[in-house]
């Protein structure tokens, strides 16, 4: 069932899907529409695509980044009645508001959650889970796979190969830290994707949502093993994604911010995009984490990116070109459906259009 690229034997594609993630509807603004039009368009172009379903963890997966107790907190969402988790009204909880511990599970919104959006209903928590799990067993898969590859042409060292595994995930993780979760996000799926990648070489992690990866660059701020890379749209959260964040005292230079002006089309990106890459090849990964968001189209993420549909397509063929063992997350998406169907048919077309 592998997918075999045309001029490459070596090429093996897959996609990790768990049957929860890829049919429920979730409620609220947590937008399924980027993970049934990522599947459609990634089916279309690797139509023989290996299927892996992962199989559930309780939690195991998102303890390889989380706090144990931010974990007990999804987990105990997961298993609350549907409807029983009202919207919590949350507050930030600044020290000098606190008083008493709060005293209800919405409540506990507070310590875990940076913003009021994002909501521990028992639909969403469930969707982390199995997207924790689905991250470490794609990353796993891919690294096997990998290794495979390695020792099958151990005799043939000029040539080629490349691997790449589809993660659709809902809710995305992106914006999720070790401790906390927000921006609709409650685990790192890339993050625990490009850690489990991590204990077999040097991963890459790109950010192409139009909002700043901060979840993602807090895991691995002070890590020399993992490279994180975001092209975003300046402003969101607020609080990180400027160009002078570019590690820690352990990773000078591991991480790599590229913040663009609100309003910015492609003849910003591009540069930014290009400069990306550059810093990819000389990080010289063996193995690259994408973190796929479409709301860098022109319709969505409140227009601060205004990329057109096509640029999905230039995206798909020049991240492609890298020949890396690929491992592809599913981040923001704001519900246009047709515009978020067309930017996933053209991103992996270029994607399949290079790799064959």
């Amino acid at each position: 069932m592998n997918t075999t690229a045309k001029n490459d034997p070596t090429t093996v594609i897959a996609e990790m899907t768990a049957p929860y993630v890829e049919h429920q509807e979730f409620p609220d603004i947590v937008y399924p529409t980027s993970v049934t039009a990522t599947l459609a368009a990634f089916r279309r172009s690797f139509p023989a695509a290996t299927r892996l379903v992962p199989e559930q963890d309780d939690g195991a997966a998102a303890l390889s980044v989380h706090s144990r107790d931010y974990v007990d907190f999804v987990k105990e969402g997961s298993r609350r009645p549907e409807g029983a988790t009202k919207f919590p009204l949350n507050v930030i909880a600044l020290p000098e508001l606190r008083v008493s511990e709060p005293r209800t599970f919405e409540g506990r919104h507070t310590r875990y959650f940076f913003d009021e959006v994002t909501r521990a209903t028992p639909a969403v928590c469930e969707g982390a889970l199995h997207s924790a799990a689905a991250s470490l067993q794609g990353a796993r898969w891919l690294a096997d796979t990998v290794a495979a590859q390695t020792a099958e042409r151990a005799d043939r060292p000029s040539s080629s190969s490349a691997a790449l595994v589809l993660v659709p995930s809902r809710p995305p993780g992106h914006h999720a830290l070790p401790t906390v979760g927000g921006g609709l996000c409650l685990f790192a799926n890339a993050a625990i994707a490009a850690r489990e990648l991590s204990r077999s070489g040097r991963v890459v992690v790109l950010d192409i949502d139009q909002d700043h990866g901060n979840g993602t660059q807090a895991v691995f701020y002070d890590d020399p093993s993992v490279l994180t890379i975001s092209i975003h749209a300046e402003g969101w959260p607020h609080v990180a994604g400027f160009s002078e964040e570019t590690g820690g005292p352990g990773a000078p230079g591991g991480n790599l911010n590229l913040p663009l002006p609100t309003g910015s089309g492609f003849a910003a990106y591009e540069p930014a995009l290009e400069t990306a890459l550059e810093a990819i090849g000389r990080f010289e990964p063996r193995y690259l984490v994408l973190a796929l968001g479409y709301d860098a189209q022109k319709e969505q993420g409140f227009g601060a990116l205004r990329l057109e549909t096509e640029h999905f397509g230039v995206l798909g063929r020049r991240i492609a070109d890298l020949r890396l063992p690929t491992l592809v997350t599913t981040e923001g998406c704001y519900g246009y459906y047709e515009s978020t169907a067309e930017a996933a048919t053209l991103f992996f077309e270029g994607w399949a259009e290079r790799w064959r």
